[in-house]
């Protein structure tokens, strides 16, 4: 019996709907943040983001959208409740994942 964990299987398998909510009567979407390419690491701090790196992060997650977003007027409280709102929808905040060993 092979105990190799199958990495592959498990991306299949957690996939999630995506994220959804409207803003100005417009409809967006986000894969569930825990879906971004790791190579988004390189970039930015999960663990703790700065404000270049939520903008980072929503940019990535709103892809084509992000031009529509970005256009519209909007409150900072307002883009940080997006921000953890997105974070909630996976079940643990970025950098934090629910089978760590500090958990």
């Amino acid at each position: 019996m092979s105990t190799t964990f199958n990495l592959d299987l498990w991306v299949r398998e957690a996939r999630r709907e995506p994220f959804r909510f409207t803003l100005a009567d417009a409809e967006y979407s986000m894969p569930s943040a825990g879906e971004i390419d790791k190579s988004i690491l390189e970039t930015v701090n999960v663990v703790n983001p700065s404000t270049a790196d939520i903008t980072t992060l929503l940019r990535t997650g709103l892809g084509d959208q992000w031009e529509r977003f970005n256009a519209l007027p909007l409150p900072l409280a307002a883009v940080g409740e997006l921000f953890r709102q997105w974070q909630n929808y996976e079940g643990a905040p970025l950098g934090e994942f629910p089978a760590s060993a500090d958990s």
